[in-house]
C-alpha cells in the first residue's frame, strides 16, 4: 500500500462511544495509524494522490481478538482428539511425557508451521489480535520452539501477546498432595513408566522461566506488535513459591499474566480443597491479579471470585465451544456482566464448529447466557459483544492503548465484512447494524483484514505469508509429530485414564 491510503466502505462501526455507524464515511490511513475518520467528500478532496480502497457493500470496524488460544492450526478432530474429559486429554500428555523428547514432539519449524497456521486462519476470519497462552510440544529445546513460534506470528503480520509457559506440579495429577497415594495405588508396571515423568517443563524452575523472559524482552520489548506475558497453565500446576517469584518479576519487567482458572469440575474441586479462601483471593495475595491479568474458561468462578476479578481489572476471556466439548458446560457469562466484569472472547483452537471463526463463537456464547429463570442477568446484547471480540480482548493482549476501536491517533487494525449475506434476502430497516453484523455475520464473510495499516488478507487470499507453503508444512509437521503407541504404551494410557477419572470422580462428588 501507499503511504496513504483511503477507505471508502458502505459504513463504519467505530466501537467509540456510539454504536451507530458512519455512513458516507473515509478512513484514512497513514502508514501504520489512522489518520482520520470523517465525510468521504472532504477527505477525498484534500487527499487526491491517496490510494483508494473501493469496500463498497462492506462494513468496516475494529479488528477482531482471539484472547485465548494455543497456537494450535489444526482443529481438534484433526488433530485426532476426542472431545473428551480434559484431563483425560492430559493423561496422554503424560504418558508422553515417559518418552524421549524426541518422540511425539515435532521440531521448532513445525512448531512455527502450526503457529503460522493458526495465524492464517485467524486473519482469515477477521483477527487481527491474539494472546498464544501456553503450549509446549515438549521437545527437547523449550526456547527455540517459542521463539519459533514468536517468529511466525511476526511474519503472519498479526498483533499477538505470546505466553512463556510454567509448571511445577500437578504433572500427574491434581491437586499435587494426593500424587504420592494416587501413584501408590497404581499397577506396578504403570507406576514403573510414570516414575519417568521429571517434575519439569517449559523453562523450568521460576528462576529458569524468569531468565527466558529476560532474554525475550531483550529482543521483543519494543516490537510493535509483539507483546510477551507469563502464562502458568493454571493454578493447579504452579506452586505458591513459582506464582510469587514470577508476580514479582512480572513487575519490573513490565509484563502481565494469561492463565487457565477453573475451567473443569475437576480443578474446581481440587482448587478448593487446596485454596479454602477462594481460588482468586489466594492468586490475589500472590499479587497476580490486575489489569494486566487475563484468565481462561472461568467456568466455575464463585460470586466472590467474579466480584475480585471486576475489582482488580482482570479480564475474564469466555470459551463457549470449548467448554461444551469438554464437559465443562457453561461459563456464567451473564453474572460477568452483570457484576462489570471485563469479558473477552477466545477459541482455544476448539471452537463448536472446529475453525477459527470468534463471529460464531460469540453466538454461541450469547445463547448460553440466556437463562430459563425470569429474575437472572440477561444475556450480552449486541454492544457487549461487540466489545468483548473487539476492545476488551485487545486490552487482555496489552494493546489497549493502541488499538481496539477505531479512532484518529490508533492503530489500523481493522476489517471489512461484506454486508450482503448479513442482510440475506431481507433485512427489517428497524434492525441496527451492529446486531445485524453480531447476529448474522461469519468470519467467511470477512473482505479484508488489515493489521498496523497493511492489508494482510483481501478477497479470499492472503498476502502476508505464502499459505500453499505453509500448509504443506503444517501437514507435514502434524504427520511427523504422531506416535504409534506400543500395545504397552496404550495400555498404560487406558489403566492411567480409569485411575484418573475414578480420583476426579471421587472427588467431585464428595464435594456436591
Amino acid at each position: 500500500m501507499a503511504e496513504t491510503s483511503i477507505l471508502l466502505p458502505h459504513a463504519v462501526l467505530t466501537a467509540g462511544d456510539s454504536d451507530a455507524p458512519l455512513y458516507d464515511t473515509a478512513i484514512r490511513i497513514e502508514d501504520d495509524r489512522i489518520a482520520e475518520i470523517g465525510p468521504a467528500a472532504g477527505i477525498l478532496a484534500v487527499h487526491p494522490g491517496a490510494e483508494i480502497v473501493d469496500l463498497a457493500d462492506c462494513v468496516v470496524m475494529p479488528g477482531m481478538a482471539n484472547a485465548h488460544q494455543h497456537g494450535r492450526g489444526l482443529g481438534s478432530t484433526q488433530r485426532g482428539d476426542d472431545d473428551i474429559f480434559l484431563e483425560l486429554i492430559t493423561a496422554a500428555r503424560t504418558e508422553r511425557r515417559t518418552r524421549p523428547p524426541s518422540q511425539g514432539a515435532p521440531a521448532p519449524s513445525g512448531s512455527a508451521a502450526m503457529a503460522g497456521l493458526v495465524c492464517a486462519e485467524m486473519l482469515r476470519n477477521g483477527v487481527t489480535c491474539t494472546i498464544q497462552a501456553n503450549l509446549y510440544y515438549g521437545g527437547a529445546d523449550y526456547e527455540a520452539e517459542l521463539r519459533s513460534m514468536l517468529q511466525a506470528y511476526d511474519g503472519s503480520g498479526i498483533r499477538a501477546a505470546v505466553c512463556v509457559g510454567a509448571q511445577d506440579q500437578g504433572f500427574i495429577v491434581y491437586p499435587q498432595i494426593d500424587e504420592a497415594d494416587f501413584v501408590a495405588g497404581l499397577p506396578d508396571d504403570l507406576r514403573q513408566a510414570l516414575s519417568k515423568v521429571t517434575p519439569s517443563a517449559y523453562a523450568g524452575d521460576a528462576a529458569g522461566t524468569i531468565a527466558l523472559m529476560d532474554r525475550l524482552l531483550v529482543d521483543y520489548h519494543d516490537h510493535p506488535r509483539i507483546r510477551l506475558l507469563y502464562g502458568p497453565g493454571g493454578p493447579q500446576w504452579l506452586s505458591d513459591g513459582a506464582f510469587t517469584a514470577l508476580a514479582d518479576a512480572a513487575r519490573g519487567q513490565g509484563v502481565g499474566f494469561h492463565l487457565h482458572c477453573l475451567e473443569t469440575r475437576a480443578q474446581q474441586a481440587a482448587l478448593r480443597r487446596t485454596y479454602p479462601e477462594g481460588v482468586l483471593a489466594h492468586l490475589d495475595g500472590l499479587g497476580v491479579l490486575g489489569p494486566q491479568t487475563s484468565l481462561a474458561h472461568c467456568v466455575f468462578l464463585t460470586p466472590d471470585d467474579i466480584e475480585l476479578a471486576q475489582e482488580r481489572g482482570v479480564t475474564l476471556v469466555r470459551n463457549p465451544g470449548s467448554n461444551l466439548r469438554l464437559h465443562n458446560g457453561a461459563a456464567p457469562l451473564a453474572e460477568f456482566l452483570a457484576r462489570g466484569a471485563r469479558v473477552a472472547m477466545g477459541t482455544d483452537n476448539q471452537a463448536l464448529a472446529d475453525d477459527e471463526d470468534l463471529l460464531k463463537e460469540l453466538r454461541l456464547a450469547q445463547a448460553l447466557a440466556r437463562s430459563v429463570e425470569w429474575d437472572r442477568p440477561p444475556a450480552p446484547d449486541a454492544r457487549q459483544l461487540f466489545a468483548m471480540a473487539t476492545v476488551n480482548g485487545v486490552h487482555a493482549a496489552g494493546f489497549g492503548d493502541e488499538a481496539g476501536v477505531l479512532e484518529a491517533g490508533r492503530k489500523a487494525d481493522l476489517i471489512a465484512i461484506s454486508l450482503g449475506p448479513v442482510r440475506g434476502t431481507y433485512l427489517d430497516p428497524d434492525v441496527s447494524l451492529m446486531d445485524a453484523v453480531i447476529g448474522r455475520a461469519e468470519g467467511r464473510d470477512v473482505r479484508m483484514t488489515m493489521v498496523d495499516g497493511r492489508i494482510v488478507y483481501r478477497d479470499g487470499v492472503l498476502l502476508s505469508m505464502d499459505e500453499r507453503e505453509l500448509r504443506g508444512k503444517a501437514a507435514v509437521a502434524a504427520d511427523a509429530s504422531r506416535h504409534e503407541m506400543t500395545p504397552d504404551e496404550q495400555r498404560n494410557l487406558e489403566t492411567l485414564r480409569t485411575h484418573l477419572a475414578a480420583h476426579y470422580r471421587d472427588m467431585t462428588s464428595a464435594q456436591r
